[in-house]
């Protein structure tokens, strides 16, 4: 009686290892013979991806001895402005963009270099280092540029400007504190704009935002109810 198989399957026929062997030999001449055909080839290939190689060993070295000096610099462009070097220091913030505008730093460097910009009564030329920074307040430095360039449009009379800056702070800086920081400040403007119902809207929002026991918290409750008080 025949024995009985799963579906489908079959005896594996046996191999013979010589003509394993054969066929070894065959394809090992048949890659032989390629490749002295395409010698030009091949050698350009290799040569290719070795300059490629080198290229990106190159790079990472490059950039890795960028970043080190930038961070140094920046330390010590930070320490004079500590010193009271503000003028000096402006400078060569400006120099340091120049340098190293595509590194990590560049961007710290920039709200420093507003920082004094705007301290110096230079509002243009703070506002204009700022903005490649503070158009990503979901980042934590981004939302210091963001909160930085409000407060100097403020400064300088556009309140409409500073206005939306708060109120995007508001909704999409990740820190807690930034946001409160913004909605205390929107509140602030609609109230000194005399639009109560925005500013008593915003107050609400922060108090949301704030614990119980935050010691800022009876500030906040003594506005609000101010406003709510000019309301009626």
């Amino acid at each position: 009686m025949a024995k009985y198989r799963k579906p489908g399957t079959r005896s594996d026929a046996p191999v013979n290892p010589a003509e394993q062997e054969d066929a070894f030999v065959a394809k090992t001449i048949e890659f032989s013979d390629w490749a002295q055909r395409n010698r030009p080839v091949l050698t350009l290939g290799v040569v290719i991806v070795a300059i490629g190689v080198a290229a990106l060993l190159y790079y990472r070295n490059y950039r890795d001895t960028l970043h080190t000096a930038a961070a140094a610099q920046l330390e010590q462009l930070q320490q004079r402005l500590e010193q009271g070097d503000q003028a000096g220091v402006q400078a060569d913030l400006q120099l340091y963009l120049d340098r190293f505008s595509g590194t990590p730093f560049a961007d710290e460097a920039r709200v420093s270099l507003a920082q004094i910009s705007a301290g110096m009564g230079d509002h243009e030329a703070a506002a204009e280092v700022l903005e490649p920074v503070a158009g990503d307040v979901g980042e934590p430095l981004g939302a210091q540029a963001a909160a930085l360039l409000a407060a100097i449009s403020e400064d300088a009379g556009n309140r409409q400007l500073a206005q939306g800056l708060y109120e995007r702070l508001a909704d999409r800086a990740a820190l807690g504190f930034q946001v409160q920081d913004a909605l205390a400040d929107a509140a602030r403007l609609h109230r000194e704009e005399g639009d109560l119902e925005g500013a008593l809207a915003l107050y609400d929002r922060l108090l949301e935002e704030m614990d119980e026991t935050d010691p800022g918290r009876g500030v906040v409750e003594m506005r609000r109810a101010e406003v709510v008080a000019a309301l009626r």
